[in-house]
C-alpha cells in the first residue's frame, strides 16, 4: 500500500508537461493511444496583434485619407438638406483608395477573429464558475456569444464588400444588422466573463470593466446616431449629419476597442498550438504518459 506522500508525488509527476526540444516545442507524447507531435506554437500576444492592429489601422487610414486628401470629392455632391462637414462612413469606403484600405485590413483580420471566437467558446465552457447555478443561462449566453459573433463578422464583411455604389439598400441593412449583432455579442461576452474564471485577477477584472465601459458607450451612441440621422433627413438640420458621422466613427473604434480586451483574456492564459495526431505503432514504446498532456486551447 502506497503512502500519501508517494501518491502526491506520483500525481505531481503525472501532471508535468512533456520536455521541450531545441525549438521550444513539446517532445512527442502519448494520449489516448495516439502519438501527438507539436509542429508549431504561436505566441498569443502576436495572434492578438494580428487581429487587432489591421482593423484599427484600416479604419483610421480610410477616415484620415478621406478627410485630409479627398474632402472636397467626398463632400461635393447633391445634399438634400445642405452640405455637411463630415461624410458618413459609407461615403468614405465608397472612394477607391479608402475602400482599398478598409477592405484589405478589415477583411484580413476576420480569420483571426474566428479563431478568437472558437477559443472563447471552448474556454468559457471549461472555465465556468461552478458556484453559478443557472447553467442553462450561461450556456445560452455562450452559444449566443459564438453564433452572434460569427454573424457580426459576416455582416461586417458584407457591408465592406457591398457598398453604396453596389446596392445602397443592402449596404444599409448590413450596417444596422452588424451594429445589432455587435451589441448582443458584447453583452453575452460580458455575461460569460462575469460568471467564469476569466473574472479572476490579475487581468480578469480590468478586462471586465473595460468591456462594460466600451459596451455602454457603444449602446449610448446608437440612439444618438439614429436621432441625428432622422433630424437631418426629415428636419433638414445640417449639423445633425455631422453628429451622425461622428457616431459612426466612434462606433467603429469602440467595437475594435471592445475586441481589444481579448489581450487581457488570453495573455498568460492561452497557447495556440498546431499538433499532429497519429496512431501509435504497436511496437513503439510510450515516451510520455497520457496524463502528461498539457491543456489544449
Amino acid at each position: 500500500m502506497s503512502s500519501p506522500t508517494s501518491t502526491v508525488e506520483k500525481g505531481i509527476r503525472r501532471r508535468l508537461p512533456p520536455p521541450l526540444n531545441r525549438m521550444g516545442l513539446f517532445e512527442p507524447y502519448i494520449k489516448d493511444g495516439k502519438k501527438v507531435t507539436e509542429i508549431v506554437r504561436l505566441n498569443p500576444v502576436e495572434v492578438f496583434l494580428a487581429g487587432f492592429i489591421p482593423p484599427m489601422f484600416g479604419s483610421v487610414s480610410a477616415i484620415a485619407i478621406a478627410l485630409i486628401f479627398h474632402n472636397d470629392e467626398i463632400s461635393n455632391y447633391n445634399w438634400q438638406c445642405g452640405r455637411a462637414r463630415l461624410p458618413s462612413l459609407s461615403r468614405i469606403i465608397n472612394l477607391p483608395v479608402e475602400r482599398t484600405f478598409w477592405q484589405l485590413f478589415l477583411l484580413f483580420h476576420v480569420p483571426i477573429r474566428v479563431v478568437e471566437l472558437i477559443t472563447g467558446f471552448s474556454r468559457y465552457k471549461r472555465m465556468r464558475n461552478v458556484n453559478y447555478k443557472r447553467v442553462w443561462l450561461y450556456e445560452f449566453s455562450r452559444y449566443l456569444y459564438f453564433v452572434v459573433g460569427l454573424m457580426e463578422l459576416i455582416f461586417l464583411s458584407g457591408l465592406s464588400i457591398i457598398g453604396e455604389r453596389e446596392n445602397i439598400q443592402v449596404h444599409v441593412i448590413f450596417f444596422y444588422v452588424f451594429g445589432i449583432c455587435g451589441i448582443v455579442h458584447m453583452i453575452s461576452n460580458i455575461f460569460c466573463h462575469a460568471h467564469s474564471l476569466y473574472y479572476l485577477n490579475p487581468y480578469g477584472r480590468l478586462s471586465y470593466y473595460l468591456k462594460i465601459l466600451f459596451t455602454s458607450l457603444y449602446v449610448l451612441s446608437t440612439p444618438i446616431l439614429v436621432a441625428s440621422f432622422l433630424l437631418y433627413w426629415r428636419k433638414c438640420i445640417t449639423w445633425a449629419y455631422d453628429v451622425f458621422a461622428l457616431c459612426e466613427y466612434s462606433g467603429v473604434f469602440l467595437n475594435i476597442c471592445f475586441h481589444g480586451c481579448a489581450f487581457f483574456d488570453i495573455r498568460y492564459k492561452v497557447t495556440f498550438s498546431v499538433r499532429k495526431i497519429e496512431d501509435l505503432p504497436q511496437n513503439e514504446p510510450s515516451k510520455q504518459s497520457a496524463d502528461a498532456l498539457p491543456e489544449k486551447h
